[in-house]
């Protein structure tokens, strides 16, 4: 039985990854900070899963040397998952999510060139992020709108780079202000891409090496929420769940990522990008359906799986929807590894799973 090496798998994408290795038949170790902070995985998998297929090791910090030499002695694949997720601002983008991004990946790739004897691929879960292209303010005033802007009628595709990210940040740093919310992990994304392409290029490993990069992640949480405290496990899909509470109240607001992928897609290609590894090696593939959504399609689907809460579920506009602010072709993933993404008021279902329950 094959196995993998997940890390970041206390995390919403990491758990589903870890699931879906499992269910194609692979023995599973899951990396955490803590053994704790992945006990509910480990309690979650253990019952679904015949005994020994999921165990844990602890990763207390991704960014020291030699962090993963032990964990990858044995495994057969890496699904790298742990990266910071912060789209706060910081007056410390480098210390607080760039350099963990960046160090975080090239510990893990290095572990496997030296110790996995066994490592024949290594996929990395980066971000739409790291593809999307932002605008610098020519102004210096750092304006969101001006970062923000786009071209509606260009298609973004996996040959495109967001360069920009980091020379914002930059800009920010060296102005002693806060740059734009998520423009820190924005950067740190597309740092941590480019970090692990050229790591490629120098040390040409023996394993392969491909990335996956997520648009908007909905779907299911993993291990399933037991109360409504869970809704901090989220990231992403908690834009869904505040217009079922009713804490967001404005379907007609901008949708900031107007391109979804089901979280469990996400994991399937992970998967996939190691079972068909000679086709994926080298490779970076966008994940998102074509189907562009606005936030009051959020609100009118809700509404109507959940006509009790009419009250709550923010009305807006039904039917109104924007056109996406740019264009994203994700389909090169299908061509290439088969995915079949998962439709849009599927993906809602797949949200609400256990949280209609406990909210």
């Amino acid at each position: 039985m094959p196995s993998v090496l997940v890390t970041g798998v206390n995390g919403f994408i990491g758990a589903q990854v870890a699931d879906q290795f499992l269910k194609a038949g692979y023995t599973v170790i899951g990396a955490a900070r803590t053994a704790a902070k992945a006990q509910p995985a480990l309690d979650h998998f253990t019952s679904v899963y015949e005994e020994g297929r999921f165990s844990i090791v602890e990763i207390p910090d991704i960014q020291v040397d030699g962090a993963f030499d032990n964990a990858v002695k044995d495994v057969d694949a890496i699904a790298h998952v742990a990266s910071p997720t912060d789209l706060g601002q910081t007056l410390d983008p480098y210390g607080e999510l760039i350099n963990p991004a960046v160090q975080g990946t090239l510990s893990i790739l290095v572990s496997a060139h030296k110790f996995g004897k066994n490592v024949k691929s290594v996929v990395v879960t980066s971000s739409l992020a790291s593809v999307i292209a932002l605008k610098q303010d020519p102004t210096g005033n750092l304006d969101p709108s001006v970062i923000f802007s786009f071209d509606p009628a260009y298609v973004h595709t996996e040959k495109d780079w967001n360069d920009v990210a980091i020379k914002i940040v930059d800009e920010s740093v060296e102005k002693k202000v806060l740059a734009p919310a998520s423009i820190p992990y924005i950067a740190s994304k597309n740092q941590a891409e480019r970090a692990l392409w050229q790591f490629r290029n120098e040390h040409k490993p023996t394993f392969t090496l491909t990335t996956i990069c997520p648009s908007f992640v909905t779907g299911a949480l993993l291990p399933p929420p037991n109360d409504a405290k869970d809704i901090g496990k989220l990231s992403t899909t908690a834009d869904i769940i505040n217009y079922y509470t009713g804490k967001t109240t404005n379907p007609q607001q901008p949708t900031f990522v107007p391109y979804y992928v089901d979280v469990e897609d996400v994991a399937r290609a992970h998967v996939l990008a190691v079972e068909k590894s000679d086709i994926a090696d080298g490779q970076r593939y966008i994940l998102a359906s074509s189907h562009a959504f606005s936030d009051q399609e959020i609100a009118d689907i809700l509404r109507e799986l959940y006509p009790d809460r009419h009250e709550i579920i923010a009305k807006g506009v039904p039917g109104q929807y924007a056109p996406p602010y740019f264009g994203l072709d994700g389909s090169k993933i299908t061509r290439d590894l088969g995915i079949e993404y998962i439709g849009f008021e599927q993906t809602i279902r797949n949200t609400m799973k256990g949280f209609d329950k406990v909210l």
